[in-house]
């Protein structure tokens, strides 16, 4: 609980920090100017491929990095999006209708409530919401799932609860059962989804974990592929692989990545610098995206040609938005105008939202759990455990451990 006393501290340490405060929103701009000298679309992108075939250390190093694919507009920096949309308000909602009347969208999403160990009824919540848009008409769907004591459990080489990666598979199972029962009349569809196919949140997670990961993924990937429908990740990035690439191939070049055990200047100075951050310089022109490459990190790709998940990726800027766009490599080899594809129909239906896809909002929108429902959600978990041992003539008690019931009333 904010305080009165603290937000009147708050607003008089803000005003002793007003540099700080300056320097650092002038910062990232000043970073942008001197990140210039090592930007990766300056290269010529066979010798930027040369560098990291010939450097495998560098992806586990650097923990990212972009191998370039698309060589015919690579020097640009940036793609134009043809026959795009125009600035005038109306005419650009007739053209976002005109492709989104070609172009079937589709987007889906998820909210989970995880076991809590501080009960002794251990139990756990998902909803998955699809949203789509087909010829004008809009579809919608939630489907549900609960899971109860040992359903929570998965044994390794050891009985273990579920993990990150378990709930994750979870929802993809849920969603995949949700797009085939429901929307297989439907397809083909482009399926955006709010979430990294490259999967870099892994990177700490030991092999057993990461291999279960890749392979569901995987699996999903290869499911929906099945089903005729085109899974497309959007989403605000924090990536640094276009800086890494650029700081690889020009200071680093001539160096192993696993030999160096200093970080140069250069690198300290664009440590904490992410591709978005430059990408507002190179992407002058609204709704252009940058030449695809294909992704390498150190969850999905052992060198360049050792790869877990082969994707295709580029950055497109709408409006004021930055987004990372992914998708799998074998949709491009099944139809060469792909990325073309996914770059009209990320800008149309992004433009009717102000910047981030209008079917991921309204998916959120259905999937996401308030804290009021996922009250009503323990509730009724908690009232049909009453009712059951009452039925059985138990005297057990679903109920929080002592710390979370003290949390949960609050003060007297």
């Amino acid at each position: 609980m904010l305080q009165e006393l603290s937000i009147q501290r708050l607003s008089q340490n803000l005003i002793l920090k007003e540099k700080k405060i300056f320097d650092s929103l002038s910062g990232y701009k000043n970073l942008n100017e001197k990140f210039e000298q090592y930007n990766p679309f300056n290269l010529d992108p066979r010798e930027i491929r040369e560098t990291i075939v010939d450097d495998k250390s560098c992806i586990s190093v650097l923990g990212s990095i972009t191998f370039p694919l698309e060589d015919n507009f690579w020097d640009r920096g940036q793609v134009v999006l043809e026959e795009g949309p125009h600035e005038d308000g109306s005419r650009r909602f007739e053209w976002v209708n005109k492709v989104l009347d070609e172009i079937s969208v589709c987007g889906t999403d998820s909210s989970t409530i995880r076991h809590n160990l501080h009960l002794n009824l251990l139990y756990a919540y998902t909803q998955v919401a699809v949203f789509l848009r087909k010829s004008g008409r809009y579809f919608e769907e939630v489907l549900d799932d609960v899971k109860v004591g040992d359903e929570l459990y998965f044994t390794d080489h050891e009985i273990k609860l579920f993990e990150d990666e378990h709930y994750q598979m979870w929802n993809w199972m849920l969603a995949l059962k949700l797009l085939n029962e429901k929307f297989h009349q439907h397809t083909p569809f482009i399926l955006f989804l709010d979430e990294s196919l490259s999967v870099s949140y892994a990177r700490n997670y030991n092999g057993e974990r990461r291999k279960l990961l890749l392979d569901s993924l995987n699996h999903y990937l290869r499911k929906l592929y099945e089903l005729n429908i085109f899974p497309v990740a959007v989403y605000f990035s924090l990536d640094r692989g276009l800086v890494n690439c650029g700081l690889k191939c020009t200071i680093c070049k001539g160096a192993k990545c696993s030999l160096c055990s200093n970080f140069s200047e250069q690198e300290r100075t664009f440590k904490t610098f992410c591709d978005k951050h430059f990408l507002y310089n190179v992407l002058t022109e609204n709704y252009s995206r940058t030449p695809y490459f294909r992704p390498l990190n150190s969850v999905i790709a052992e060198s360049a040609e050792k790869l877990y998940v082969d994707l295709i990726a580029f950055y497109v800027r709408v409006d004021e938005s930055i987004l990372r766009v992914e998708f799998p490599k074998i949709f491009l080899e099944k139809d060469e105008n792909a990325v073309n594809l996914v770059h009209k129909a990320v800008v149309a239906d992004s433009i009717l939202s102000g910047g981030y896809p209008l079917t991921l909002s309204r998916a959120h929108e259905l999937a996401v759990l308030s804290g009021k429902d996922r009250n009503v959600v323990h509730e009724i978990v908690y009232n049909k455990a009453l009712e059951l041992c009452k039925k059985y003539g138990y005297t057990l008690e679903v109920k929080f451990s002592r710390k979370n019931e003290l949390k949960a009333r609050g003060v007297l």
